[in-house]
């Protein structure tokens, strides 16, 4: 009776797995492992798709911006072929580096006022104002080189003077403008340049 005791023990003692259960068993491990590997690469790859698609956009962004701005800026044509200047609008017919607007006396008391303008194809902008009272000149703020530039000049009194319009590089006057009692505004054009 011995006998099935020992039977019954060695029938329900865990039994090692045969070899070809174990060889499946690490298939399938090694399947899951692969399958991982490549969910992670398809998320990766999903990942730089997006960031390629933004960065797509920003770029097409970019050129349709290129190509709404014109070929030639104005400052081309126009330092092809300058206007012709007259009492009231002084037209620099050379570009103009730090440009600075100054009075040719220093007995006024009138105080002239200054608007620069940037003109584009798309548009006229605002740049700033400045404010010539006693002072022999001021310095006109220029926002982009190579830009063509309109400074509108106005005052109240009717005094009699010639307003300058000099490169502050080399001191030249680049154009010149009259002040007189019927005539108490005007004009400068120029390509100007800042002076760096």
């Amino acid at each position: 009776m011995l006998e099935i005791p020992l039977v019954l023990a060695a029938l329900l003692a865990p039994q090692a797995p045969p070899p070809e259960d174990s060889a499946l068993r690490a298939e399938v491990e090694r399947l899951q492992g692969t399958l991982r590997s490549l969910e992670r690469k398809a998320r990766e790859r999903d990942d730089t798709l997006d960031t390629m698609k933004a960065d797509l956009k920003a770029v097409e962004g970019g050129v349709i911006e290129l190509r709404s701005r014109p070929i030639t800026p104005p400052s081309g044509p126009f330092m092809a072929a300058p206007p012709p200047s007259s009492d009231a609008v002084g037209v620099a017919k050379t570009v103009v580096f730090a440009p600075r607007i100054e009075v040719d006396t220093v007995k006024r008391r009138d105080l002239v006022i200054l608007k620069v303008r940037r003109v584009e194809a798309s548009g006229v902008q605002l740049v700033g104002e400045k404010e010539l009272a006693s002072e022999e000149g001021v310095d006109l703020p220029l926002d982009q080189n190579g830009a063509l530039y309109i400074v509108d000049w106005s005052t109240t009194e009717g005094q009699t003077y010639n307003l300058l319009l000099r490169d502050g590089t080399s001191g030249q006057t680049a154009a010149t403008a009259q002040v007189r009692l019927q005539q108490t505004q005007g004009k400068f054009i120029f390509v100007g340049y800042r002076a760096e």
